[in-house]
C-alpha cells in the first residue's frame, strides 16, 4: 500500500515524539557526582621524611646560635640488588624471576587483562556473521517416467547464505568508557606485576641473607660447643689435681650437652631456611648450595627522594590510582546505560539452487533496520546500578588513600628502624668486646682459685649471646634495608620496566623449561 501524505505526517510525528522523549529523559538526569571527587589522593605531605639524613649543625661563634640545615634528599636510585655487592644474590634474583610459579601466575593475570581490553573494545566495532546452508531432498509426488521402465525421482537442491550485520553507535561514549576502564585495568595489572617482581626480588634477598645468617649462627654454635668443651676439659684437669670439686665437673659436662642440643637446633634452622630459599627460586628444596657465608656491610645511606614522589613511584599506589580511574570510567558507562541507544542491524542473503548464484547482486535480498530505543521503566534497576557504580568509585578512592597512607607509614617505619638498628649494632659491638675481655679475666681468676665456675659460665654465655646478637642485628639491618627499598618502590634492576605492558617480557612455564633445557645442553 502506498504511503499517503497523512501517513507520512503521522510517521514523522512519531519520530519527533521519540526524539523529544529521549531528550526530556536526558534533561531529567541529575548531574554526575563523580566530578566532586578528587583526581589524586588528598594526603597532607611533609617536605621530606622524618628520618632522612643526619642534620647538619653549624654554630655561629659570636652569637652562639645553632643553625639547622635540612639537606635536600637525593632521588631514589635503581638497581638496589646490585648495591649489596653480592654477585650470587643478583644471579639468584634472576633465576627466581624466570622460575618462580607465583610470578608466572601474576604474568598470566596481566596477559588476561591485556586480552580483556580487546574483548571489551570489540563492542565499538560492527559485528559481522556469515551463515551458510545446503540441503538436498527428494520429491516422491512428481515421478517422471522415462522411455524405459525405470522411475526417476527428482532431487531438489537448495544452497543459501546470509550476512548478518549489527552495530551499536557509541553516541554517548558508553562503550568507549567501558573500553577505557578495561585499558586502565590492564595498566593497573601491569603495576601489580611490577609490584610482584619487586616483592619477589625482596623476598629472595631476604631469604638469601637469612640463609647466610643461619649458616653463621650454625658456625657460631659449633664454636660455642668447642669453647664449652675446652672449659669442661680445663675443669676436669683441675679436678684431677684436687683443685676443684666434682660438682664443677658435672655442671661443665651438662653445659656441653646443652650446647650440643643448641647446635642441632641451629643446624635445622639453617636447613629450613635453605629449603625455603630454594623454593623461592622455583627449584627442588634440597640443601645443596655452595656459598661464602658472609653478610655484606652497609656503609652508605639510602636515597629516599621526596614524599610526593612516592605517589608516582610505588607500583601498588599507581595500580590503586589506575583502578580508581577505571571505576570512574565504569560509573560513567553505567550512567549512560540510562540514555537512548541507537543501533543498526542488517541481513543480506538468499537461497539458490547453485552455489555460484548465492550472493549474486541481482538475486540477493537486503534488509536494514535502524533502531532507537530508550529505557522508560525498569523498576529502578538502572538507577541502582548507577548508584552502585558510584559507590565503587568512592570505595576505590578510599582504597587509594589507604594504600598511600600505608606506603608512607612503611617508609617512615623502616627509616626509623634503620637509625635504631645502627645504634643497637654499635652498642652490641662494644658488648662483644667487653664480654670477651670478661671471659679472659674470669678464666685467669678461676685458674688462680679466686673465682668459681659460675663466673666462667656466665662470662661464656654473655660472650656468645652477644656474638649471636651481632649476627642477628646485622641481618636485621639488611632485612630493614630491603624493606626501605621495597617501601620506596625502588626498582631492583638497573633499568625500570617499561610502562607499556606489551613491551614487558613476561615469564612463563614454557620459557622456564626452555631455559633449563638450554642450560643443560653441553657446550660445543
Amino acid at each position: 500500500m502506498a504511503n499517503t501524505p497523512a501517513t507520512n505526517t503521522h510517521q514523522h510525528s512519531l519520530k519527533l515524539t521519540a526524539l523529544g522523549l529521549a531528550f526530556i529523559l536526558l534533561a531529567g538526569c541529575n548531574p554526575a557526582r563523580i566530578n566532586e571527587l578528587p583526581k589524586t589522593p588528598q594526603v597532607d605531605l611533609p617536605k621530606q621524611y622524618e628520618q632522612t639524613s643526619d642534620v647538619i649543625v653549624e654554630v655561629d661563634e659570636p652569637a652562639k646560635e645553632v643553625v639547622i640545615e635540612e639537606p635536600e634528599p637525593k632521588p631514589v636510585e635503581d638497581g638496589w640488588v646490585r648495591n649489596f655487592g653480592d654477585e650470587q644474590l643478583s644471579a639468584h634474583v634472576q633465576k627466581a624471576l624466570l622460575n618462580n610459579p607465583d610470578l608466572w601466575g601474576s604474568a598470566s593475570q596481566l596477559r588476561n587483562a591485556i586480552e580483556q581490553v580487546t574483548i571489551t573494545g570489540a563492542a565499538l566495532w560492527p559485528s559481522l556473521r556469515i551463515q551458510g546452508s545446503a540441503s538436498l531432498s527428494e520429491s516422491g509426488s512428481n515421478n517422471i517416467t522415462s522411455t524405459s521402465t525405470d522411475t526417476v525421482t527428482p532431487e531438489i537442491r537448495s544452497i543459501g547464505g546470509t550476512l548478518d550485520i549489527s552495530w551499536e553507535a557509541d553516541i554517548w561514549g558508553k562503550l568507549s568508557n567501558r573500553k577505557k576502564a578495561a585499558a586502565l585495568g590492564a595498566q593497573a595489572q601491569t603495576e601489580i606485576y611490577k609490584a610482584a617482581e619487586l616483592s619477589l626480588a625482596a623476598n629472595v634477598s631476604r631469604a638469601w641473607f637469612n640463609v647466610i645468617t643461619n649458616k653463621l649462627q650454625l658456625d657460631l654454635a659449633q664454636r660455642r660447643l668447642s669453647s664449652f668443651q675446652r672449659t669442661a676439659k680445663l675443669i676436669e684437669e683441675n679436678y684431677e689435681r684436687g683443685l676443684r670439686s666434682a660438682l664443677d665437673v658435672y655442671r661443665s659436662r651438662t653445659d656441653v650437652q646443652i650446647q650440643r642440643s643448641s647446635l642441632a637446633d641451629s643446624k635445622f634452622n639453617y636447613l629450613q631456611s635453605l629449603r625455603a630459599f630454594k623454593t623461592l627460586l622455583g627449584q627442588y628444596p634440597d640443601t645443596s648450595l655452595a656459598f661464602n657465608a658472609k653478610l655484606p656491610e652497609l656503609t652508605d645511606s639510602v636515597s629516599v627522594g621526596l614524599p610526593a614522589e612516592l605517589l608516582t613511584r610505588r607500583p601498588d599506589i599507581k595500580a590503586s590510582q589506575l583502578r580508581y580511574e577505571a571505576s570512574i570510567a565504569n560509573a560513567k558507562a553505567a550512567r549512560r546505560d540510562r540514555f537512548p541507544t541507537l543501533s543498526f542491524t542488517g541481513t543480506i542473503g538468499e537461497s539458490r539452487d547453485t552455489i555460484n548464484r548465492v550472493f549474486d547482486r541481482d538475486n540477493m535480498i537486503e534488509r536494514f533496520i535502524l533502531n532507537l530505543t530508550t529505557p522508560v521503566f525498569a523498576a529502578g534497576q538502572l538507577r541502582s546500578r548507577e548508584n552502585q557504580a558510584y559507590n565503587d568509585v568512592e570505595l576505590a578512592y578510599a582504597n587509594l588513600v589507604r594504600t598511600s597512607l600505608t606506603a608512607f607509614e612503611e617508609v617512615e617505619n623502616t627509616l626509623s628502624r634503620e637509625v635504631l638498628l645502627k645504634q643497637q649494632y654499635k652498642a652490641n659491638t662494644a658488648a662483644v668486646k667487653l664480654a670477651q675481655d670478661g671471659l679472659d679475666l674470669a678464666i685467669d681468676r678461676y685458674q688462680a682459685g679466686i673465682e668459681n665456675y659460675n663466673t666462667i659460665l656466665d662470662s661464656q654465655r654473655s660472650l656468645f649471646n652477644s656474638m649471636s646478637n651481632e649476627i642477628n642485628i646485622r641481618n636485621a639491618l639488611l632485612q630493614n634495608r630491603i624493606g626501605i627499598h621495597l617501601a620506596l618502590g625502588g626498582n631492583f634492576a638497573n633499568s625500570p620496566l617499561p610502562n607499556d605492558a606489551d613491551k614487558i617480557e613476561l615469564p612463563s612455564p614454557i620459557k622456564s623449561i626452555e631455559s633449563k633445557n638450554k642450560s643443560q645442553q653441553p657446550n660445543p
